[in-house]
């Protein structure tokens, strides 16, 4: 017996196959448009970056010397005369260019000189880790090979305070008295909840900001932008460097070690009877005071001020507060000259 054929499709049945074919492909289609084009955007990021970067560099000379050290240039810009030299010791993220309140207000009267960590600012970057021991090696051969002697009142604000610490302690000879302005302390970010969420979310943040430098994000959205109470010049000049591949990546390195950082100043003690001057931001939590407090115990000869309505920032770019903050460290410069204990 002959079979018959099968039915053929009906034009309705035929239509509705073939949109769903067409489907797939418009998806995979649109999935690779979409792929190509965030390559696309990422290169054309990362070339922006790299130009942009290029341009700063022409634009903002260091207004300092770039000395050798171990190989590679570092930045230091050294003004004023007289008495012992005082050495600026930046914050985390930070630059020689945001203490040039400070660094002004104390040139009337000392030599007071400012500079850029190894991959900060205008310095070149250096070897890993980026911890206390290597940071306090590199600004004594710094300091060294720039011919500016000792011995050194060390003025550290916030994450510098514990290099300061560090080259106080391993180089006691050549340091004459120490400045901690709202410091860092060795247990901040294991004392309290608090502090180990700071220190979490920090890591944690460190992971994507240096990819997202690369492709230009952070530079295109000023993404994290100069203190406006700065002056315009260095105002510009660190929104400039806050954008920078080389020193987000350095920073990031200098955080990654904070436990080891933590640990080998710990390990250091107290800086014996050197005149050593605390100054606290009034806006700041019981702990972090408290912690301030420790700080000052670590020299008999030491004066602890907190300064009312001061916040973390405004001690060194504030007119008013900034100036408090040079009175201090002047305090301790006296002290070192006159061999007198400092005046509580």
């Amino acid at each position: 017996m002959q079979s018959k054929a099968p039915p053929r499709q009906t034009e309705q049945q035929s239509q509705e196959i073939r949109p769903r074919r067409g489907l797939g492909t418009w998806i995979r289609r649109g999935l690779v448009w979409l792929v190509g084009g965030l390559l696309a955007l990422a290169v054309i990021g990362a070339i922006y970056q790299v130009i942009a970067t290029q341009i700063d560099q022409r634009t903002y000379l260091p207004p300092g010397e770039m000395v050798n050290v171990n190989g590679r240039l570092m930045h230091i810009n050294c003004m004023g005369e007289g008495g012992s030299t005082v050495i600026l010791e930046a914050a985390n993220f930070g630059m020689s260019a945001h203490w040039v309140r400070v660094q002004q207000q104390l040139a009337k009267t000392a030599r007071v000189c400012s500079y850029d960590r190894a991959g900060m600012g205008w310095s070149e970057a250096g070897p890993e880790p980026r911890d206390a021991r290597q940071i306090s090696s590199e600004l004594h051969t710094l300091l060294k090979n720039a011919d500016t002697e000792g011995p050194y009142v060390l003025v550290g604000h916030s994450y510098g305070g514990l290099y300061a610490r560090m080259y106080a302690a391993r180089y006691p000879d050549e340091t004459a008295g120490v400045v901690l302005v709202d410091s860092s302390h060795p247990e901040q970010f294991t004392r309290s909840p608090q502090g180990r969420a700071m220190y979490e979310q920090t890591r944690r943040m460190g992971t994507f900001i240096p990819w997202l430098t690369r492709l230009g994000v952070v530079r295109l959205t000023n993404f994290y932008p100069a203190h406006p109470d700065l002056p315009t010049q260095q105002r510009a000049q660190i929104e400039a460097f806050n954008s920078s591949t080389q020193q987000w990546v350095t920073t990031v390195e200098e955080f990654g070690v904070t436990p080891e950082t933590n640990a080998q100043v710990s390990n250091m003690g107290s800086l014996g009877d050197k005149p050593l001057a605390v100054i606290s931001a009034g806006k700041q939590s019981p702990d972090w005071l408290e912690m301030q407090d420790e700080l000052a115990a670590l020299s008999p000869n030491s004066i602890h001020s907190v300064v009312k309505g001061a916040t973390h920032e405004s001690l060194l770019y504030d007119k008013g507060d900034s100036q408090v903050t040079s009175a201090a460290i002047q305090q301790v410069v006296q002290a070192v000259r006159t061999d007198q204990p400092l005046s509580r």
